[in-house]
């Protein structure tokens, strides 16, 4: 397929013009669906924020309190990395939740190393992924109407609470979904105000999202071997929708349960900035060091 786009590039004449987006039309036509590329772009910079919302909340109310807070994914996330070093054939040593002995800060204490130096630990950050994933998608199942509804029916009118199914070809484009940023931002914080917190399903279901979400990277693991975990599953779900169409139907319903994960984190993310900015700006007036936890939230 790609083979033939690019026999097309290549034949005598001018090459054919990009239409009014700025997209050639190899890619307008379908030959590489652009939703797969924004979806493995999202999916990253999901995996980033979360990784930026456990440092700062680390350094904010310490390791051992957050790991409390996110209990249900950090269960979810060490259990399913364990699994993932035991059908490597690798062994697990120690296994602890939270370690809250003298020396210990709080962070869970897992001693699991798979056989294959390199394999092995893509496995196994693979496997927590696609563990809180899935719980995730449970959790929406189970509880999520009435958040995504609330989330979801009035961006359906004014455009503002749907990630972008395309990357940005142009400037201006690329500066418009910079945009759509802020507005994802203020309609999870509406969404929030406008949510009957009365009914048990949406408050537990905003929980269990922000947990798993913020715990698809696995603590004290290594960042390559997430982001290869987060590119594997990108690229097989791209490779699902090449080769059967009808796959496009399944991104399409989960896309806004994946705008509403990424803007719960990314939300997070702001907040825990402005906070950590606010104590910064305090403790610089009272001219004494920040007494933060900058320390203990080292991994």
């Amino acid at each position: 397929m790609a083979t033939g786009a690019a026999g097309n590039f290549r034949s005598s004449g001018p090459p054919p013009r990009a239409d009014k987006r700025g997209i050639p039309p190899a890619l307008a036509k379908g030959l590489v669906p652009m939703i797969y590329a924004a979806f493995t772009l999202w999916l990253l910079l999901l995996t980033f924020a979360g990784i930026g919302v456990y440092k700062l909340g680390c350094r904010l109310i310490g390791p051992g309190w957050l790991n409390r807070l996110l209990l249900p994914g950090t269960v979810v996330s060490e259990m399913a990395y364990i699994f993932g070093c035991l059908i490597m054939g690798g062994e697990i040593r120690q296994a602890k939740l939270f370690d809250f002995d003298a020396a210990g800060d709080g962070r869970p204490r897992t001693k699991a190393t798979a056989k294959f130096k390199t394999i092995g630990p893509l496995v196994a950050s693979l496997m927590a992924v696609l563990a809180c994933g899935m719980a995730i998608l449970i959790a929406d199942r189970l509880l999520g109407g009435p958040v995504l509804k609330a989330f979801v029916v009035r961006g359906l009118l004014d455009g503002s609470t749907s990630l972008p199914r395309e990357l940005p070809s142009t400037w201006p484009a690329l500066w418009s979904q910079a945009h759509g940023q802020l507005t994802l931002i203020r309609r999870m914080c509406e969404t929030v105000g406008e949510l009957d917190w009365r009914q048990w399903q949406g408050p537990v279901f905003v929980y269990l999202a922000m947990c798993l979400s913020i715990r698809l990277t696995p603590a004290r693991r290594n960042l390559r071997a997430t982001l290869g975990a987060v590119l594997v599953i990108a690229g097989a779900i791209a490779l699902t929708g090449l080769v059967w169409r009808k796959f496009d139907a399944v991104i399409q319903d989960i896309w806004p349960l994946l705008t509403y994960i990424y803007a719960t984190v990314l939300t997070a993310l702001v907040g825990l900035l402005i906070i950590q900015g606010l104590a910064t700006l305090a403790a610089a007036i009272r001219k004494k060091p920040l007494a933060g936890r900058s320390s203990a939230a080292k991994e």
